[in-house]
């Protein structure tokens, strides 16, 4: 028996500790952030708002690292992913000859590469596609297949939101529809997500899957939800209760309540709400807890790591702290 730690973590502006000239504080936020990660020990660490391009992983591999986890590149070098925010895997290096990325085409040829997208009553159709498409880590855990899919999916800023809201009327409005339309847009992004997973339970009875990251889930989520919406995004991902053999466990199910938090973020939208609130999770597919697999995720095998994140940014100011977001991990149980 073995265990595989899992970790997914927004590291906020990763690419900003890469740049030239770095200030004293940028520095203490570099170290810190290597600090963290040598503290959170993953086997395999999900980084979200990551450096962009391969040269910007490697140099955070290597040089914040000193080369202890490996950057897993896609074989044909495409990520199909905008910004300067991208979704990497870091593996430990004794795991590297094991993991790939798998192509984005195939992504794309299981579900699509863009879709058709309709906003609330509307009957005019405009097409949507990832902003950071997201990106499959594929081991081969002496020949059992597990797949990890890395997710940042598109943020519901809107410029100038919180000014807008706080004006009313006309202002508010538009701040309303222009806050709709990008949900919605985030919530086809997840629907292609479940289409992926759906399709590998096609193939494959029991498909060994993990969904990890940042799904930008708030805040204003309850608001919006409650008014207009009527269905929340992570529904979206774990699927139909009715088809209980498909639907996704949430790692932080039974975590306690009061520390299942990830972000503290002001909701301008609803000030009364708790600030605390959970943007980052870990799912994963039913076969990975019923004891069939070589693989198995136990009961409290998951956590928010608010020692280890707080631990490292005891004493540091604002601008060297590590992220505003906690990360998240699973301890998974392995048969070898």
């Amino acid at each position: 028996m073995g265990t595989i730690k899992i970790v997914s973590w927004n590291v906020e502006h990763l690419d900003r500790l890469a740049q030239p000239n770095l200030s004293g504080n940028q520095k203490r936020r570099r170290d810190a952030v290597g600090q963290e990660i040598r503290a959170l020990a993953p086997d395999i660490l999900c980084v979200l708002e990551g450096r962009k391009g391969e040269a910007g992983i490697e140099r955070v591999a290597s040089d914040l690292l000193a080369g202890e986890w490996a950057a897993v590149k896609a074989s044909d070098g495409q990520y199909a992913t905008l910004g300067s925010q991208w979704i990497w895997f870091l593996v430990r290096q004794d795991l590297a000859p094991r993991a790939s990325l798998l192509p984005v085409a195939v992504w794309d040829s299981f579900t699509s590469k863009s879709w058709p997208c309709h906003l609330w009553g509307e009957f005019a159709e405009q097409q949507h596609q990832h902003y950071r498409h997201p990106q499959v880590l594929v081991l081969d855990w002496n020949g059992f297949r597990v797949e990890f899919i890395g997710l940042h999916l598109k943020s519901k800023f809107v410029n100038s939101g919180e000014k807008m809201w706080k004006a009313g009327g006309a202002e508010r409005e538009k701040f309303i529809r222009e806050a709709l339309s990008a949900r919605i847009k985030l919530t086809t992004e997840a629907t292609n997500v479940r289409a992926y997973i759906d399709a590998k339970f096609r193939q494959v009875e029991k498909p060994a899957i993990i969904v990890l990251g940042d799904f930008n889930d708030g805040p204003g989520k309850e608001y919006f939800e409650e008014r207009y919406l009527f269905f929340d995004l992570v529904s979206n991902l774990q699927g139909d209760v009715f088809f209980a053999t498909r639907f996704l466990n949430h790692a932080l199910f039974d975590f306690p309540d009061d520390l299942r938090w990830t972000v503290n973020f002001e909701d301008f939208v609803d000030p009364t709400r708790d600030s605390h609130i959970l943007l980052d999770h870990i799912l994963f597919t039913q076969g990975l807890v019923d004891g069939t697999l070589p693989w198995r995720i136990d009961a409290h095998a998951g956590k928010v790591e608010h020692e280890i994140h707080d631990l490292t940014n005891a004493g540091l100011p604002k601008s060297a702290k590590t992220s505003d977001h906690k990360p998240v991990s699973v301890l998974v149980t392995t048969a070898a």
